[in-house]
C-alpha cells in the first residue's frame, strides 16, 4: 500500500463490535458505497468471530486510504480454512467478498485486502 491515511489497532474481544468501529473509522478517510460498506463489515465481523472462537488471544490491526484498505488479524493459534467451503460459511464469505485473502507464513496472520 503506497500512503496509510488511517490506522486503528485493537484486541479482539467479544464486548466490541470490532467491524463497526474499523468501518466507521475507514468511512472518516473514504465514503463506501451502501452494499460495499455492508460486505466488508461481514467479512471482518466473519473473520473476527472466527478468531474469537478458534485463535485463542487475537490482535486485529486495519489501515487503509482513499483507494485500498487492509485488515490484519494475529492470533495466538494457527489458522486453519475448511476445505469444505459451504457457501454461507463465514470462511466462504470472507473470500467471495474480500479482493485478496492471504494467510501469513507462520500460519497465525488473516491477512484482508479491499480495493
Amino acid at each position: 500500500m503506497t500512503q496509510t491515511e488511517w490506522k486503528i489497532q485493537l484486541k479482539i474481544d467479544s464486548a466490541q463490535d470490532i467491524a463497526l468501529i474499523v468501518m466507521m473509522r475507514a468511512q472518516e478517510y473514504f465514503s463506501f458505497e451502501a452494499s460495499e460498506l455492508m460486505t466488508r463489515r461481514l467479512v471482518v465481523h466473519e473473520a473476527v468471530m472466527n478468531a474469537l472462537k478458534y485463535g485463542g488471544e487475537a490482535v486485529l490491526t486495519a489501515f487503509g486510504n482513499r483507494e485500498k484498505m487492509q485488515v490484519e488479524i494475529r492470533q495466538k493459534n494457527q489458522i486453519v480454512f475448511p476445505v469444505d467451503l459451504s457457501p454461507f460459511r463465514g470462511t466462504s464469505l470472507i473470500r467471495k467478498y474480500t479482493r485478496e485473502t492471504e494467510i501469513s507464513t507462520d500460519k497465525r496472520t488473516l491477512i484482508l485486502r479491499f480495493y
